[in-house]
């Protein structure tokens, strides 16, 4: 696992595809047969096989995150598919008409609706979404994340305005107990939950240099890569939600130009599975016990990555 985001944020990529295209193949197929409630066609020697593969992909979870699995996480992954959403070309041109399309959920923490145990996220990206001149989005945001570079650490090592700002605006969030950006009521460009929905915005203008305004070097996007898992810690060093591990999923844009067929368009999707790590009850009789726990999990993540 490569670092991909200097601390507190403890963010990691696996440095090659820990499985294949093939078996990421498999894997979406076994799941859309499940959430469709079985309308496809699966016989018993796939199922067994998607299941063997996902058994494999659990381990791995289990030893890069140091987490072993327990009874009370969920036995399966929860399956998202994207399909890719058409808008006029000037929309790109448009940020709050961009946040609007390339954001519609938002940016949330792991740890909402109360569920303070899950420590510890992994994201397996089951599909390759490389933009080109009409497709774009796809990536997985982290609008407080400052990047790290290979060699152990950020290039620029001064904190900006920008990032306190963000940061404090993402802990008045959290200390209000509002853990999904659009759950602030506050619509107005200035309210915190806007700001972190259009650094998400911006980190996506300065990737693809979709305009000439200057832009923040704040937040990282990660694209997917099929077969490549990453996965961050929801939890800081006191036991609570960490406010740099707000995230969003981009939605799939796509431009349709007259060399463009909607048919080509609607095969493209963005597929993952989402893991969730959890601190097991059994592991902490108290809330110091909790917070030591989750400590314990990123000193190791510092240790065995960051060193």
């Amino acid at each position: 696992m490569t670092p991909l985001s200097c601390p507190p944020l403890l963010l990691l990529q696996s440095s090659a595809p820990i499985i294949s295209n093939e078996q990421c193949a498999t894997l979406i197929e076994y799941f859309d047969h499940i959430n469709t409630g079985g309308d496809t066609t699966l016989d018993a020697t796939q199922t067994d096989n998607a299941k063997s593969i996902l058994g494999d992909v659990h381990d791995i979870i289990d030893k890069v995150t140091n987490c072993p699995r327990h009874d009370g996480e969920a036995k399966l992954p929860r399956y998202v598919r994207y399909h890719p959403r058409l808008i006029d070309e000037e929309a790109l041109f448009d940020s709050k008409k961009l946040n609007d399309v390339l954001l519609p959920d938002g940016c949330h923490v792991d740890t909402n609706n109360g569920k303070l145990f899950r420590h510890i996220t992994a994201i397996l990206y089951l599909t390759d979404n490389t933009p080109d001149d009409c497709s774009f989005g796809g990536g997985t945001t982290f609008p407080l994340a400052k990047p790290w570079f290979e060699g152990g650490a950020s290039a620029d090592t001064s904190i900006s305005l920008e990032q306190v700002t963000l940061h404090n605006a993402a802990t008045r969030l959290l200390e209000r107990n509002v853990q999904h950006t659009k759950g602030d009521t506050d619509q107005s460009a200035n309210s915190d939950g806007r700001r972190l929905e259009m650094a998400g915005v911006d980190a996506f203008n300065r990737d693809h240099a979709t305009n000439d305004a200057p832009h923040n070097n704040v937040g990282l996007r990660v694209m997917p890569q099929a077969g490549r898992l990453i996965f961050f810690h929801n939890i800081d060093d006191d036991g609570m939600s960490d406010a740099t591990s707000f995230h969003g999923g981009e939605e799939l844009i796509s431009i349709v130009t007259d060399q463009q067929s909607d048919n080509i368009v609607a095969e493209r999707t963005k597929n993952i599975l989402v893991f969730f790590k959890e601190i097991s009850i059994k592991s902490f009789s108290n809330l110091d016990g909790f917070t030591e726990c989750a400590a314990d999990a990123r000193r190791w993540t510092k240790q065995a990555y960051y060193q």
